[in-house]
């Protein structure tokens, strides 16, 4: 568990079921992304009705696997914010644990629905949450730039989009070749934040 998440604190009882829940369905929905409440529900040793108690639906759940994960790494930046760290260190952990969080809610490996691009007007908004942490993505790559530590000739939103569609294309591969998932966010911040090339 990530340093991030253990500043959490303690959760109710409803809280660990609802991650149980949210957790079970990623994993049946990247597996099968047509699968239906009950699969989910008989993975997650559930009742039906609990899940429905919930969730109207499936993209109910969709959505709230989104926004759970927005979350999660809002309170990266934001934990940055408190501590001051300068923008690369602040990308660095983001980076690691937006890996952290693939792995948790494995159905955002197949999808990269909760970063749109800017332009697409065909998906649905993303959820209050992922708004809310693709703007302080965005205010950490400018605040970066401004700086002079981030490359300016790049448009910000050009950085969340290469940090999600790399951790959406590496994590499949880890997955495929059983690379071990503790090294994934760390590869992948070195490699967006260095690059290929020998220094």
């Amino acid at each position: 568990m990530s340093e991030s998440v253990r500043r959490r604190g303690p959760r109710s009882d409803a809280q660990r079921n609802d991650e149980h829940i949210l957790r079970t369905a990623a994993r049946v929905l990247a597996d099968d992304p047509h699968a239906g409440i009950q699969r989910i529900a008989d993975e997650a040793e559930v009742a039906r009705m609990t899940i429905y108690r919930r969730y109207r639906n499936r993209d109910a759940i969709r959505r709230a696997i989104y926004d759970t994960a927005a979350v999660e790494a809002q309170q990266v930046i934001s934990d940055a914010r408190d501590r001051e760290l300068d923008p690369c260190t602040a990308l660095r952990e983001l980076i690691i644990e937006m890996a952290a969080i693939v792995q948790r809610y494995p159905m955002l490996s197949v999808s990269t629905a909760w970063q749109p691009l800017p332009a697409d007007t065909h998906r649905p908004s993303p959820p209050p949450a992922a708004r809310r942490m693709h703007q302080a993505v965005f205010e950490l790559v400018e605040r970066g730039q401004a700086e002079g530590v981030l490359r300016s000739d790049l448009p910000p939103e050009l950085f969340p989009q290469a940090i999600v569609g790399t951790l959406h294309i590496v994590t499949r591969f880890a997955r495929s070749r059983r690379a071990d998932p503790a090294e994934l966010g760390v590869q992948v911040a070195e490699l967006l934040l260095t690059g290929f090339a020998v220094r």
